[in-house]
């Protein structure tokens, strides 16, 4: 097909090769426009405004009204080991229950991303902080479409300090590198002990990594559940409630699967008589992968 335009008496023939350059042109636009529109609408909602994630707050009420939408961040906010966030179902949150395969947030800033449309629920595993205490928040998430453009609002990230847990040892995930692309995770985590109460600390530049909690299977393909939500806060506290392995992956481009980012560790059974740990592992055998410093990879 050849289209022929007039101007002023000449005539301009466009070739199909033209049109098309042009028409992925404009193909190329709508896509960026699409792009640039679901991250304006983006909202991150601090739990509970100025009063975070604590004891004797309604937070349905403080819920009511709101939109919450396919992309937007919930961050609870509150001081840390007083409280933890667990997700749960609909069951777990009417009767308070947290199933024996979650694993709690409990960085004092845990940022949970909106990754699926549905309701949500959430509570504090703390004590009696969901049955009397009122710790519990219940969300319907809408899809990006069918929600109205509005302008963001960022909240800032405070700068975390190292904490250590009382009944359990902290361990900062790869060490002095962090959660980085390049990293042998697996000979960072031999000869370590993991057992229930330990905390596993996940650092990196917010934006550039995260983390999700994976299947045995998906940590093998590097497979991301869409019904799963990631880690996003830079600083992601993941408390080891269960015993048994435990599977972590970074579900950004192709860090996972060539990147070398993930992670398996076996937790063990925490004894009465087990004696507490010193805080912050020592062991600093881990070696980089390769020569490479994240050529090709996606993000």
């Amino acid at each position: 097909m050849v289209a022929t335009l007039t101007c002023k008496n000449k005539k301009h023939t466009l070739k199909p090769s033209t049109m098309v350059a042009n028409n992925s042109t404009i193909v190329l636009f709508i896509g960026l426009f699409a792009t640039l529109a679901t991250f304006v609408s983006a909202t991150d909602f601090i739990v509970g405004d100025e009063y975070g994630w604590t004891l004797s707050f309604d937070y349905q009420a403080w819920a009511k009204g709101k939109e919450f939408v396919i992309g937007d961040k919930l961050v609870f906010k509150y001081p840390v080991g007083k409280h933890n966030v667990f997700k749960v179902d609909g069951n777990g949150f009417q009767k308070c229950v947290v199933p024996t395969a979650n694993e709690s947030l409990a960085s004092g800033y845990d940022v949970i991303t909106l990754a699926t449309p549905g309701k949500k629920w959430y509570i504090c595993g703390v004590g009696k902080h969901c049955e009397t205490g009122g710790m519990k928040l219940v969300i319907d998430v809408v899809p990006q479409s069918s929600a109205p453009i509005s302008p963001p609002h960022v909240v800032p990230a405070p700068t975390p300090a190292p904490h250590v847990v009382p009944f359990g040892k902290t361990f900062m995930v790869g060490d002095d590198s962090g959660w980085t692309l390049n990293f042998d995770y697996q000979t960072w985590a031999m000869g370590k002990q993991f057992m229930v109460g330990d905390t596993l600390v996940f650092k990196y530049p917010t934006g550039a990594h995260n983390v999700y909690t994976v299947d045995e299977t998906d940590f093998q393909q590097c497979i991301i559940s869409i019904y799963t939500a990631p880690l996003t806060s830079g600083y992601d506290v993941v408390t080891l409630t269960t015993p048994g392995k435990k599977w972590y992956v970074c579900g950004v481009g192709e860090h996972c699967k060539t990147g070398g980012m993930k992670l398996v560790i076996d937790v063990l059974p925490r004894s009465a008589n087990a004696p507490t740990p010193t805080p912050w592992s020592s062991y600093k055998g881990a070696r980089r992968l390769g020569n490479t410093q994240g050529q090709g990879l996606g993000a």
